[in-house]
């Protein structure tokens, strides 16, 4: 799981997680065999980090029951495991299409999200440019860096978002290229891969 959290507290998670419409404090208290007081400290914790609200259910005897339910930050808590999917889908893309057509289409989808990007650089100089990519990179998951040595310009990242995936199609790499090319409006050539054992990827262009 994500961001580890005490035993009972993660015990809590998963009661409500297997029970969608809530649980309350005395139905926590007797599965988990703890005091009630203990569940609702437990519950502050969790209330205080958004991982679960309140909700209330209408009872016979008049006054509404309060029950607990995962929010969706909570939901999302529990590890998913995307990655072996995501790679099922591309091994059959590029058997599909094979490996040269992949790699244009990686291409194409590099240049497409950029031209939704590329509002942000407009009016902006070669450097300006430089810097507002490093900015959109580091919000999309990269640990990125720029570097200015006269004319050129290196972009160096020292984590790839979709590392495990690269190593194992290494055409992913093309969607990098053509989405920092497109943006800096410049050729880009990639002098280091971590898919290819580098220690960082980095990219080289000139202004």
């Amino acid at each position: 799981m994500h961001n580890q959290l005490p035993s009972r507290q993660e015990q809590i998670l998963t009661l409500l997680l297997s029970t969608k419409s809530g649980l309350s404090i005395d139905a926590m208290a007797e599965k988990l065999a703890i005091s009630r007081n203990a569940v609702q400290q437990h519950l502050s914790g969790l209330e205080s980090q958004s991982l679960i609200q309140a909700t209330y259910l209408n009872s016979t005897g008049g006054r509404p029951a309060r029950n607990y339910v995962l929010t969706e930050k909570g939901i999302n808590h529990f590890t998913k495991q995307y990655s072996w999917f995501c790679n099922l889908v591309l091994e059959e893309m590029k058997h599909e299409m094979g490996s040269e057509a992949f790699s244009a289409f990686m291409q194409r989808l590099g240049r497409k999200i950029a031209a939704s990007l590329e509002g942000q650089f407009f009016g902006q100089n070669a450097n300006e440019k430089a810097q507002t990519l490093t900015a959109i990179m580091h919000k999309l998951g990269y640990q990125a860096d720029i570097e200015q040595q006269g004319d050129t310009v290196t972009i160096s990242a020292i984590n790839c978002v979709f590392h495990d995936l690269a190593q194992q199609h290494t055409e992913l790499c093309e969607f990098d290229r053509a989405l920092i090319g497109h943006l800096l409006d410049n050729p880009v050539e990639q002098v280091e891969c971590m898919a290819k054992d580098g220690c960082s990827c980095r990219f080289v262009t000139k202004t």
